[in-house]
């Protein structure tokens, strides 16, 4: 996670910086090439019943990093 007061502020040298750690913390650490999905957490939505740790989001965008 980003905290910030405004996404628009936030530099693309972060969001790299935060999907890296995201995809060495990962199942597809091993991978070459990692998509890591990014979005404002107000388009984070958990369903009903759903397992702990389980969430829907939309208006994401993608970024992919390598290890």
């Amino acid at each position: 996670l980003v905290k910030t007061s405004d996404a628009e502020l936030v530099p693309d040298n972060t969001y790299i910086e935060a999907a890296t750690l995201a995809a060495y913390y990962s199942k597809a650490q091993n991978s070459s090439k990692v998509p890591v999905d990014y979005t404002p957490v107000k388009n984070v939505k958990k369903p009903n019943g759903a397992k702990p740790g389980m969430v829907i989001y939309d208006n994401y965008n993608t970024t992919y990093v390598s290890l």
